[in-house]
């Protein structure tokens, strides 16, 4: 049994009310005259016989008004059961790293359970307790003590959370290392030691830790055959931790494409050491790829057995080639079979009316037109417009050549990283009629990307937004570029990446997609809250999925999956030696004691009051 006051003040109290009570019982009133009958003798033996008895009425008297005082500052102190002897300020730290959501054997999961002893603690506390509530994630913080009803409410509000750096918040700076709140507030730590598992000197902790089986994807990839763009294959990695020390495992794993598509295979894992698998995705079209894993058994984490990606590669391409007939580009298009070729006439008005439903890709090679035609662009040729990077004009000389006449192509395999250019070599390419583009125009200000160049030339660049668009700062028809083995691969690289739907990867949490503005929708169609941050769009992948964002004329999917090795192994815990805390008792019954103490006290008055008006007590 506690008391939420201090045990000072409660001992002050008890000893000052009793002894007021027995003063007050000590003073005898006056004697009043009394007259005095002729009987005098008789009235001496009754007067004996009377003040024995009235002592003992006294001495009841006395014990009913002390129970009844001592009951009214024991109610005033409010007694808290036996395990309930939290009261002043309490600071709680909760956990709330992915491994949280870890499901438990006897049900729920850590986090749950980690809720429930920090409902407990603030059950177990007085009425003028006041709590800070913070995490390991950041999002809760400040300087200023609540309620307890405020308390539970922000408690509803926290839940584990993913893409983020956990640690432990500084709560000495955050209460200031000299103040009074600092020196008299406990600290209570609840987690369970996988990503935190450390806490300052002086805190108290509070472990949720329980070995749980566990299997997840930590890596998901959709890529190219590098000997066919056309194909794509995936590269899945899975990883398994039990709870217990076994032998090799069995992990089913299924990958689902559109069109019904599908592909299973079964992998033999051994414990903490991750597995990787290669499937080709043959019959698998254009369209979202999700992999699935399944165990024999429990499975902890649900959140790691899903990963998402998509296949962006079309089957046909409406490609409109504008300057009128070009028998260099047409026959180089027409080698890839999903191009679709239509040829537009000379002249600027042949894009002004261009219809982006119509066509995917429009390829110019000559002067550019003065508006950015609404499709991807793959440009090739020299002048200039304000959709283009600058260009260096009459000072791009080409080594020992005069102006513009030559420069050779510095492609050699190896040393370029970009998806356009990688594993490409172009050594010995050459190109004429160059007006190079301006390098010192590339940079964070400019949507253009430098791909082929050097210091001083700029010879290919490339652009994501508003529309994906490369531009070479010469005619294709004037190098002896298609003249090189690996110009094939280089063009149909440029056509897929130029008309493929843009895909990025993300973990699960916070998610960022650069564009200036737009939407964001899920795999239903049904829109995401998001907000604009700058030149992004911020929005919460919480579950694994695909995710669109749509806006300004472009479209990003957005994958989100898991895919960490940390958040796969669940028992990785610093704290995995130690017996999980037990619930603390309910302590319901904290806020009741105190009025059956002031009942019982108002009882003791009543009988009392009674016990005088029949004479029974003085």
């Amino acid at each position: 049994m506690g008391f939420g006051a201090a045990p000072l003040l409660i001992a002050l109290g008890v000893l000052l009310t009793a002894g007021i009570i027995v003063v007050l019982y000590w003073v005898r009133p006056e004697p009043q005259p009394v007259v005095v009958p002729s009987n005098l003798i008789w009235r001496r033996v009754l007067d004996e016989r009377r003040r024995r008895e009235d002592f003992w009425r006294w001495l009841v008297s006395l014990v009913i008004a002390l129970l009844a005082g001592l009951a009214v500052i024991l109610a005033v102190a409010q007694p808290l059961p036996e395990g309930a002897t939290r009261g002043g300020r309490i600071v709680v730290v909760m956990d709330t790293a992915p491994s949280m959501e870890a499901a438990l054997p006897d049900g729920g999961t850590r986090w749950e359970q980690a809720a429930e002893q920090v409902r407990r603690i603030f059950a177990g506390s007085t009425e003028t307790s006041e709590f800070l509530l913070l995490d390991t994630a950041g999002d809760r913080g400040g300087r200023s003590f609540i309620g307890k009803r405020e308390a539970l409410e922000a408690l509803e509000d926290l839940g584990p959370v993913y893409g983020r750096d956990h640690r432990f918040p500084d709560v000495a700076d955050l209460l200031g290392s000299g103040s009074e709140a600092a020196l008299t507030a406990d600290v209570i730590f609840v987690g369970d030691g996988v990503y935190v598992p450390e806490a300052p000197e002086g805190v108290e902790r509070i472990s949720v830790f329980e070995p749980a089986p566990n299997a997840g994807i930590t890596a998901f990839d959709v890529r190219p055959l590098p000997s066919d763009p056309g194909r794509f294959e995936a590269f899945i990695e899975v990883v398994r931790h039990p709870a217990e020390d076994d032998d090799r495992g069995v992990v089913v794993l299924q990958i689902d494409g559109a069109g019904g598509a599908s592909a299973r295979r079964t992998v033999q894992v051994d414990p903490g050491t991750p597995a990787g698998e290669t499937v080709p995705l043959t019959g698998f079209v254009a369209g979202p790829v999700r992999a699935v894993i399944a165990i024999s058994g429990e499975d902890a984490l649900s959140a790691d057995d899903v990963a998402h990606a998509y296949v962006p590669a079309r089957n046909r391409l409406r490609v409109l080639l504008a300057g009128g007939p070009n028998p260099f580009w047409e026959a180089a298009l027409r080698l890839d079979p999903r191009v679709s070729l239509s040829v537009a006439p000379a002249g600027p008005e042949a894009l002004a009316d261009l219809d982006s439903g119509s066509v995917d890709l429009v390829v110019i090679e000559g002067p550019p037109p003065d508006a950015m035609p609404p499709v991807p662009v793959l440009f090739a040729g020299s002048g200039n417009a304000e959709w283009l990077p600058a260009r260096l004009g009459s000072e791009a000389a080409g080594p020992g050549g005069e102006e513009g006449t030559t420069v050779m192509l510095p492609v050699v395999r190896g040393q370029t990283g970009h998806l356009l250019l990688r594993d490409l070599n172009f050594e010995d390419a050459l190109a004429r009629d160059v007006e190079a583009f301006d390098t010192a125009a590339f940079g964070e200000r400019s949507s253009w990307t430098l791909l082929l160049g050097d210091s001083r030339l700029g010879l290919l660049a490339a652009r994501e937004s508003p529309f994906r668009s490369l531009a070479f700062a010469f005619p294709i028809a004037r190098s002896n570029l298609p003249l090189q083995a690996d110009f094939p691969l280089l063009l149909s690289r440029a056509l897929s990446w130029l008309t493929d739907v843009e895909v990025r990867r993300v973990g699960l949490g916070q998610a960022r997609v650069a564009m200036a503005a737009g939407a964001i929708f899920d795999s239903d169609g049904r829109e995401v809250p998001s907000r604009r941050l700058g030149s992004e769009i911020s929005f919460d992948a919480s579950e694994p999925s695909l995710y669109y964002a749509a806006g300004g004329g472009r479209e990003v999917v957005v994958a989100a999956s898991l895919l960490d090795r940390r958040a796969s192994n669940l028992n990785q815990s610093a704290w995995a030696g130690e017996s999980p805390a037990t619930l603390a008792p309910a302590a319901t019954a904290a806020s009741a004691i105190w009025p059956i103490l002031a009942l019982f006290a108002l009882l003791l008055i009543v009988a009392e009051w009674v016990a005088f008006h029949r004479h029974a007590t003085v």
